[in-house]
């Protein structure tokens, strides 16, 4: 598809659809008020919003033009929507969970990603959430960039770019966590430094 430029209101509605499909499969597909208070939460939302019916409604109206949202033709009664999120995107699972979570949250960490990710079905390993970062930003119009470190910020934080250029930032090579050191290893590492030691003790004594 043609480059996509979303509203804040859109990319909420979108990923709000993304969120409850897998969290709370049951009560999908979804209302327009039911995307509204999903849309509308307290928590696990950054920035928190007020969106109004209206306003959710004509969203709909414009991801359903852009083909990212289809009218369920199974409803009995209130009108529902469903989300076509991946297949208009072309995001595997994985990927689709993390677009989502920033859509959802703001900006965030690689240890953000994989803790808020999760529930969605997003990598838990490093190389795998580097790997869908590359994924999102490896395109003709990347949908993931890697913001500028901010002061008295500890490490980089990345932002989707669905609702416009996140502030100018240039897409990072994605920083893949170090591995932890596996203590099993170390041990037996330091078992046949020991021996090492012995034997070439040994030695010493033999040529004295």
């Amino acid at each position: 598809m043609s480059e996509l430029l979303l509203s804040p209101a859109e990319a909420r509605v979108l990923a709000s659809l993304v969120e409850k499909s897998i969290t709370t499969p049951q009560y999908y597909p979804m209302t327009v008020n039911a995307i509204m208070l999903a849309g509308n939460q307290k928590t696990s939302r950054s920035p928190v919003m007020s969106l109004t019916e209206g306003e959710v409604g004509n969203a709909l109206n414009r991801l359903e033009e852009l083909k990212l949202v289809a009218r369920d033709s199974f409803s009995a009664r209130a009108q529902k929507y469903r989300h076509q999120f991946s297949p208009q995107l072309l995001l595997k699972p994985q990927t689709a969970a993390i677009l989502a979570t920033l859509m959802l949250r703001g900006p965030q960490t690689l240890a953000e990603l994989r803790a808020n990710g999760s529930g969605l079905g997003g990598p838990t390993e490093g190389e795998a959430l580097a790997a869908a970062l590359n994924d999102l930003a490896d395109r003709a119009q990347p949908l993931v960039v890697l913001l500028p470190r901010a002061a008295g910020q500890k490490e980089a934080r990345y932002a989707h770019t669905l609702c416009g250029d996140a502030a100018g930032a240039e897409w990072a090579e994605p920083e893949v966590p170090a591995a932890r050191p596996d203590p099993g290893a170390l041990a037996a590492l330091e078992a046949r430094v020991q021996a090492l030691e012995a034997r070439l003790a040994d030695l010493e004594a033999l040529i004295k």
